[in-house]
C-alpha cells in the first residue's frame, strides 16, 4: 500500500484525474440522484455493461500506475559462456561472463544493471564507468578531493576487499 501511495503522491497528474473525476461522478450523483443518473446516463449512454467498462477503467488505471515499476525489475542476466574478446568495447550490464578471455577489451560499464564476471581471464584491459556508474565514480573521486570524505571513502573499499559492504535493497524487492 505504501509502493501505491508513493507511486500516486509522485506524480500530480493521476491526483488531478482522479480528483477531477470523483468531483465529477459526485456532482452528477448529487444533481441527479444515483437511481436517476445509473438508469438514465450510465445505462442507456453506455452499450457496453457498466462493471464491465469500470473494470476496464480499473485495470488501464493499475497499469498506468505500476508500469514504471515493473519496468524497474531486475532482469535476468544474459550468460555468456567461452568467448574470447580482441580489441573491443564489451557492454558488461545486464551479463553474466563465465570462462571468457578479454585480450585488450574495453569493459563498459554504465550501472543500468548488474553484471556477474566469472573465471574469465583478463589481459591487458581496461574499464570504462558511462551513465549512472560513471556519475557514481565521478561523485566518489569528488568527495575524496574533501579531507573529512577521504577515510569514509578509503573505510569503504576497505569493506568491498573483505566482502563486508552493504548493497541497498530495491524498494520492490524488500
Amino acid at each position: 500500500m505504501e509502493r501505491l501511495i508513493q507511486l500516486l503522491q509522485a506524480s500530480p497528474l493521476i491526483i488531478l484525474a482522479m480528483f477531477v473525476l470523483s468531483m465529477a461522478s459526485g456532482v452528477m450523483t448529487i444533481l441527479l440522484g444515483w437511481k436517476k443518473f445509473y438508469t438514465d446516463y450510465l445505462c442507456k449512454t453506455i452499450k457496453i455493461p457498466t462493471w464491465l467498462l469500470l473494470c476496464i477503467l480499473f485495470v488501464v488505471f493499475l497499469a498506468v500506475i505500476f508500469k514504471p515499476a515493473f519496468t524497474r525489475l531486475p532482469k535476468e542476466l544474459e550468460t555468456i559462456d567461452g568467448v574470447s574478446f580482441g580489441v573491443q568495447r564489451v557492454q558488461i550490464d545486464g551479463k553474466r561472463f563465465t570462462n571468457c578471455t578479454f585480450h585488450g577489451s574495453e569493459l563498459l560499464y554504465k550501472g543500468e544493471a548488474g553484471c556477474e564476471l566469472t573465471n574469465n581471464k583478463f589481459i591487458d584491459f581496461h574499464i570504462t564507468f558511462d551513465g549512472p556508474a560513471g556519475a557514481t565514480i565521478a561523485t566518489l573521486r569528488n568527495m575524496y578531493q574533501n579531507p573529512g570524505f577521504r577515510p569514509w571513502i578509503e573505510n569503504t573499499f576497505a569493506r568491498i576487499k573483505e566482502n563486508r559492504i552493504g548493497i541497498a535493497t530495491p524498494p520492490a524487492a524488500k
